[in-house]
């Protein structure tokens, strides 16, 4: 029999493999397990010099973690209407759920909807331009693709039609909407991911590139130190994001943190002012 851990990673890579679904997209109940912890003893490990870069087709070597620990006991629920928005969920969700399609009752704590689901509910009462403006000439709701190629196009000077794109992963902070297009390595009919950023990005000892970062989102599908371990839906986790060092814009994201490989593709950053 295999364990959790080893079951996770091996229909993580079959997801790859078979391309049957998008990473983090409607993966199904049965695999909504804790995201794997490495067990090899770091102190045994060769750390490789902090200017290295990180692999991304390959799992990083153990010993390595975030500079600064990443606790949820720091998030700031009030840091702006966004956070506000989210907090309210956090506290008073009662029944959440993964669900494609969206059903929200908040006096009865029900909050069912998959991620751009979750994104365009939380900007409709936090940016209401925002939102508008990710949904502008769509005969549907905006979907994860869709708001990662909407914040491309925003200016980062300043905002414009309620969005400011974040160059840098480094400047982004929580309330930021970070949204990626499905890898070209998957095949699905899913188009990405999006989820609001929760707390600021901290870089990985070791590399110059690599940051793991807290998010807040929807999905079936659990990220390293997942708070979802009872149900699916709304929840945070820590994800793996590879920055461009000329830049300092995320390139890469690796869904369980430092516990598999990273995927390159479009990732961008946003921030949702009005």
């Amino acid at each position: 029999m295999l364990d959790d851990s080893r079951r996770s990673l091996l229909f993580f890579a079959l997801i790859v493999l078979q391309g049957s679904t998008c990473v983090g997209c409607a993966l199904g109940e049965p695999y909504a397990q804790a995201a794997p912890r490495t067990t090899a003893d770091p102190t045994q490990q060769q750390r490789p010099a902090p200017s290295q870069r990180l692999t991304v087709q390959s799992k990083p070597p153990p010993g390595h973690r975030a500079a600064t620990p990443l606790r949820d006991a720091d998030i700031d629920w009030t840091a702006n209407p966004v956070m506000k928005v989210l907090g309210r969920i956090a506290q008073a969700g009662v029944d959440l759920k993964y669900s494609a399609t969206t059903r929200v009752d908040e006096t009865r704590g029900r909050y069912h909807f998959d991620c751009s689901g979750m994104t365009q509910w939380v900007l409709r009462k936090a940016a209401p331009v925002a939102a508008q403006a990710a949904a502008w000439k769509l005969p549907r709701r905006p979907l994860a693709a869709d708001y990662a190629r909407r914040i491309a196009k925003a200016p980062s000077n300043e905002p414009k039609h309620g969005w400011q794109r974040i160059e840098s992963l480094e400047d982004a902070r929580p309330g930021d909407v970070i949204a990626w297009v499905k890898p070209k390595i998957i095949q699905s009919r899913y188009t990405g991911h999006v989820a609001f950023i929760a707390l600021p990005p901290v870089r990985v000892t070791g590399y110059s590139d690599a940051y793991l970062v807290r998010v807040i989102d929807s999905t079936s599908l659990l990220h390293h130190d997942d708070t979802r371990q009872d149900h699916s839906g709304f929840g945070l986790g820590t994800i793996l994001l590879v920055v461009d060092t000329d830049t300092g814009a995320p390139r890469a994201y690796g869904w369980v943190g430092l516990q598999w490989r990273a995927f390159e593709t479009q990732i961008a950053i946003g921030r949702p002012v009005r």
